[in-house]
């Protein structure tokens, strides 16, 4: 485990080691972990070029006006965009890609809607399983040449179900309401299923892009956040929770932020080097992460909110799920389904 002044301590180092102009794109940026972790980021960096993607333009007018308050010298840029739709992902991608030659950091969030949660996208998806994973996975893929260009920080973060991995059916990758269960009012995906296509997912794409870092969280209960995960339930529920021992919203950021920057969590060729990208140095006390297969700094990372990888929890789930060949057949499925949308793997 890592102290929250730990993270706090490395947050005040960024400024010294990583460079101005990082470029960061944050995915769900207009309401809660995304939108706190994006102001920690502008608050802790020199001249950072942010591109937040979210459904409010009225959100995002604030959020702006926040940003420029935090850090004036910052680039803030808002994309209004369903993110539910692997075209309107790309049309995103693409804005991206003409605007930069890089990208340093990707953060994803994007919350489910309760009011879509029954339905399919007009791409054929289940809305949820659109918006929580194949979204996610197409922004990931797009972005990933940018990623590789960085010189500094390269990162991806993901926050959603980590640890709470299970057994996958491969007969059944979409998740379609038949494998969809009733949480009190808001029917639900299955969340472990979800969060298993997540982190063999983000394993491919470590063996293909194996100088970023891939970090996939588990945030717990956060006060006053619009998504939060909950084991009980099984899902992501778009609320807010009054939950004791929750933590508040701006200390979730503090510790995202932690996540998204610190060495502690370097890619699969990194873990032995001191170059820049792997992020801020390690302070005293704190020690390379073990990935998700086992392995200390292997790039793949399955962390709850207090940066402590949580993959020993399944790990031998996960173990089972590779000597089925999942890691290829998720992979193999999630093509085949960015194809099927939008006529190819990537933009």
């Amino acid at each position: 485990m890592v102290s929250f002044s730990r993270m706090q301590s490395s947050n005040t180092r960024i400024i010294e080691v990583l460079p101005a102009g990082l470029v960061a794109v944050f995915v769900g940026g207009t309401s809660g972990i995304g939108e706190t972790t994006m102001k920690q980021l502008a608050k802790n960096t020199v001249e950072p070029r942010i591109y937040f993607v979210g459904r409010s333009t009225e959100a995002a007018t604030r959020i702006v006006a926040e940003l420029h308050d935090l850090n004036p010298a910052g680039e803030y840029h808002f994309i209004q965009a369903d993110v539910s739709l692997l075209h309107a992902v790309d049309w995103v991608c693409r804005e991206i890609q003409a605007r930069e030659s890089v990208v340093n950091l990707l953060f994803l969030t994007p919350g489910v809607v309760s009011t879509s949660q029954g339905s399919d996208t007009i791409e054929s998806l289940y809305y949820p399983t659109a918006v929580t994973y194949y979204s996610r996975i197409r922004f990931i893929v797009n972005l990933l040449p940018l990623l590789q260009k960085a010189s500094h920080l390269r990162r991806v973060v993901t926050v959603f179900g980590a640890g709470k991995e299970s057994l996958l059916d491969g007969d059944d990758f979409p998740l379609f309401p038949g494998r969809y269960h009733q949480a009190g009012p808001l029917q639900t995906i299955d969340h472990g299923s979800l969060s298993t296509m997540m982190t063999l997912a983000l394993e491919s794409l470590a063996l293909e892009a194996p100088n970023i870092s891939f970090v996939h969280s588990f945030p717990g209960f956060v006060k006053g956040s619009s998504t939060n995960s909950s084991p009980k339930t099984g899902g992501v529920i778009r609320a807010v929770f009054k939950v004791v021992g929750a933590l508040p919203l701006f200390e979730a950021g503090e510790r995202h932020l932690f996540l998204a920057t610190s060495a502690r969590f370097p890619a699969r060729d990194g873990v032995h080097s001191r170059i820049p990208t792997a992020g801020v140095r390690l302070g005293q006390g704190v020690s390379v992460a073990r990935g998700t297969d086992a392995r200390d700094g292997s790039g793949v990372y399955s962390v709850n909110f207090d940066g402590e990888s949580v993959a020993f929890k399944v790990q031998d789930t996960l173990q089972q799920l590779r000597d089925r060949d999942m890691v290829r057949r998720v992979w193999q499925h999630t093509i085949k389904e960015f194809t099927r949308v939008t006529g190819s793997a990537f933009v």
